[in-house]
């Protein structure tokens, strides 16, 4: 957890299934069964026009794009900088992505992923943490894959 980080409303009118979904540890997505398309951060309608409800996702993603973050950054990030922040695109739909912090481990800190360890498109699974107490929100954990042989880590 990060002490005074500056926190989300979970009063918003379109994200209550958003909100139970990480109360239960897993994420859920808007999806219009009129166009089959998944829309994130959450909204009123889809772009056709259909009515939207949350479903189940997979937490599978993978890295669509990183940066690393350097001061002057909001007082509760301080301590942590230079970190690292990636996109997730997630399997179900291309352009369903979610910003948050890569990690190696479930409990890393937000800053021990390094840009060298980093690679577009590498696998990422979701995992559900609290970022405050009483307010959990996904961190994207990177997935090992098998190294081609020759190269070491």
């Amino acid at each position: 957890m990060i002490a005074d980080i500056p926190l989300p409303s979970r009063h918003g009118p379109f994200e209550q299934g958003l909100w139970a979904a990480l109360d239960r540890g897993e994420l859920a997505h808007q999806h219009c069964a009129a166009c089959d398309s998944w829309h994130f951060p959450p909204r009123w309608r889809c772009h056709c026009g259909g009515a939207l409800e949350y479903r189940p996702v997979s937490g599978k993603a993978h890295l669509w794009s990183w940066t690393q973050v350097h001061p002057p950054v909001l007082p509760a990030f301080a301590p942590f900088a230079p970190y690292v922040v990636g996109i997730a695109e997630l399997v179900e739909a291309p352009g369903l992505r979610m910003v948050g912090s890569l990690l190696i481990a479930a409990d890393d800190p937000i800053n021990r992923v390094q840009p060298a360890q980093l690679r577009i498109g590498m696998p990422l699974a979701a995992v559900v943490r609290e970022i405050a107490p009483g307010l959990p929100w996904p961190a994207w954990q990177i997935i090992e894959t098998e190294q081609p042989a020759g190269e070491a880590s």
